[in-house]
C-alpha cells in the first residue's frame, strides 16, 4: 500500500515558500509618467552681427577758453565800435576799445626832453673830464719845475749862498702846486662815478619814454582771437582805472564738454577690448584712463536735441577731470569740438552754443560676429551665473552652457 502523506505536506510547503518570496521581494517604486509641460514663450533667432560698445555721458558746452579785457591804463573810453554788444562776433585783431591818449601823448615828449637833457650832461661831463686831464698835465709839469726850484734853493742854502727865507718860499710854492695836482686827480677820479650816475638817469628817462609809448599801445585794446562777446562792463565816455574788466570774450574756435560718466558704465568698452589691449590685473590707473581710451580707438560724438531732431558733432578726447564728483560719484571726461558755432545742416551738424546741455557718446568700432541677446532673455542661476534658454528643432528648452548662444539657436526672451 502506497503512503501519500509526504505528498500531502508538499503543496502547502511550496505555497508557503512562494508566499514568503512574494512578501519579501523588493517592491519597485511607483513611477508616474507626466506629460511635458508646455510654456508660451517668445523666441527669436540669434544671428552674429556687428556690435559697438558705447557709453553715454552728459554735460554743458563751454568755450575752450575765455579772455577778459582788463584795462592796463587809466583814462576815458574814447571809442567803442558801434556794433559791439553781448553776443557780437569779432575776429582776431578787431579793435574793441580805445582809451583817450591825451595824457600819454603829452608824457612821451616830456620823457624825450628828459633824455636829451641827460645826454647833454653826459657830453658836458666828458668835455670837463678832458679839460681837467689836460690841466692836470700842465700842473704836473709846473709841480716838476717847483720841485727843481726847491731843490736848487736848498742846495744853495747848504752852501751858504742863499737864505732860509728863499728856501721857505720855494717850499711853499711846491706845496701849493702839489695841492693843485692832488685836487685835479681827485676831480678826475669822480668823473666815472658822475658818468655812471648820469647813465643811470638816462636809463630811467628811457624807461619813462618806453612806458609812455607802451601806455599808448595799451590804450587800444584788440581781440586776441576770433570769439564772441559774452559780457561788456563799460560804455563810451566812461572813465576806467587800471584793473577794470572791460569785456569778456569767449573763443569760438573750439568748445569743450565735460561729460559726467559713471566709471562702471565703461565696463562694456573694457570687456570689448579684451584680446586687443592688455589690461593690468590690478586695473587701469586713473591717470592712464585717457591713454587707454585713445589706444583702444574709442571715439566721441556730441549730440544735441533740437525739437524732435537729434543732431551730432564729432569730438576728440582731450583729458580727464582728475577727480570724482563728490555728489554724483561721476568722473568727468573732457571732449573738444572744433568750430562749434559753424553749423552744417547738410551733414546734420548743429551749432553748439555755450551753455547748451548735450550728451556725449563714447563708442568703439563695431565688433564683427557678435552674439547679442535681449536683456530680458537673461536668467541667473543659484551661483549668480547668467544663462539663456535655447529652443531646439523640436521646440524644447534647455539651458545654455555659456553666456553666448550659438549662431543657430533661438533664444526665448520671455
Amino acid at each position: 500500500m502506497i503512503d501519500f502523506r509526504p505528498w500531502v505536506i508538499l503543496p502547502p510547503l511550496v505555497i508557503a515558500v512562494l508566499g514568503f518570496n512574494w512578501m519579501t521581494r523588493e517592491q519597485p517604486e511607483d513611477v508616474t509618467r507626466h506629460e511635458e509641460t508646455r510654456l508660451a514663450v517668445r523666441a527669436m533667432d540669434i544671428l552674429p552681427q556687428p556690435v559697438s560698445a558705447s557709453v553715454v555721458g552728459y554735460g554743458w558746452v563751454e568755450p575752450v577758453r575765455d579772455w577778459s579785457a582788463v584795462s592796463e591804463v587809466e583814462g576815458r573810453i574814447d571809442t567803442i565800435p558801434g556794433n559791439l554788444a553781448v553776443g557780437s562776433a569779432v575776429d582776431a585783431g578787431d579793435v574793441l576799445f580805445a582809451i583817450d591818449l591825451t595824457d600819454y601823448e603829452l608824457a612821451r615828449p616830456k620823457a624825450q626832453a628828459n633824455i636829451t637833457s641827460v645826454e647833454v650832461q653826459l657830453r658836458e661831463s666828458e668835455r670837463q673830464e678832458e679839460y681837467t686831464r689836460k690841466t692836470l698835465e700842465l700842473q704836473e709839469r709846473t709841480k716838476a719845475v717847483a720841485q727843481d726850484e726847491h731843490n736848487r734853493v736848498a742846495s744853495l742854502v747848504e752852501r751858504g749862498a742863499s737864505t732860509q727865507a728863499a728856501l721857505d718860499a720855494a717850499q711853499e710854492t711846491l706845496l701849493e702846486q702839489s695841492n693843485s695836482v692832488l685836487t685835479l686827480e681827485n676831480t678826475l677820479a669822480l668823473y666815472p662815478a658822475q658818468r655812471e650816475s648820469l647813465e643811470a638817469t638816462r636809463a630811467v628817462r628811457m624807461s619813462e619814454l618806453r612806458e609812455a609809448e607802451r601806455s599808448i599801445e595799451k590804450a587800444t585794446i584788440s581781440a586776441p582771437f576770433r570769439g564772441r562777446v559774452s559780457e561788456i562792463g563799460v560804455e563810451a565816455g566812461q572813465f576806467v582805472r587800471t584793473g577794470d574788466i572791460l569785456l569778456v570774450l569767449d573763443d569760438t574756435s573750439a568748445a569743450e564738454v565735460t561729460a559726467e560718466v559713471q566709471p562702471t558704465t565703461f565696463a562694456p568698452i573694457f570687456m570689448s577690448t579684451r584680446g586687443k589691449v592688455e589690461i593690468p590685473a590690478e586695473g587701469i590707473d586713473p591717470s592712464r584712463v585717457m591713454g587707454f581710451l585713445t589706444e583702444t580707438g574709442v571715439s566721441a560724438e556730441v549730440r544735441v536735441s533740437l525739437g524732435n531732431r537729434i543732431m551730432s558733432r564729432p569730438a576728440q578726447l582731450e583729458r580727464m577731470r582728475g577727480t570724482l564728483d563728490a555728489d554724483t560719484a561721476t568722473m568727468g571726461v573732457v571732449v573738444r569740438v572744433e568750430d562749434p558755432t559753424i553749423g552744417q545742416p547738410d551733414l546734420q551738424r548743429a551749432r553748439l552754443e555755450s551753455g547748451a546741455f548735450v550728451s556725449v557718446i563714447f563708442s568703439l568700432e563695431p565688433i564683427e560676429n557678435t552674439i547679442v541677446v535681449p536683456r530680458s532673455a537673461l536668467r541667473y542661476g543659484d551661483d549668480g551665473a547668467a544663462f539663456v534658454y535655447l529652443a531646439d528643432a523640436h521646440d524644447r528648452l534647455a539651458k545654455s552652457a555659456s553666456r553666448s548662444a550659438p549662431p543657430s539657436a533661438r533664444a526665448p526672451s520671455s
